[in-house]
């Protein structure tokens, strides 16, 4: 397993925007476990994302997709890269099928 967990920080006021994009539907990504989104209510441009996948190797695929290079374009701008800030974990338990 493969798993990112970190926070991106969205511009002031922009993120509704970013989670808007975040969290739009989509096709199917081939290897993803699980993709959540969340917010801390206390910091008002934080947004935390959780990803798991079966490998690095399909995470990094996934980047190539091209609706995922789309949506990522679109975000960008959102985005103070600042303030991103993101963990590698390797998942051990509690890995939805």
């Amino acid at each position: 397993m493969f798993m990112l967990h970190g926070r991106l920080s969205a511009k002031p006021g922009r993120r509704d925007d970013l989670l808007r994009i975040m969290t739009e539907e989509g096709e199917p990504l081939p290897g993803n476990r699980l993709y959540v989104v969340a917010v801390d209510e206390t910091d008002a441009d934080g947004v935390w994302a959780t990803e798991i996948w079966e490998s690095e190797q399909a995470h990094a695929a996934s980047l190539r997709l091209a609706h995922v290079q789309e949506r990522i374009a679109r975000a960008l701008p959102l985005i103070d890269t600042d303030g991103i800030r993101q963990q590698r974990l390797d998942a051990r338990a509690g890995v939805p099928d």
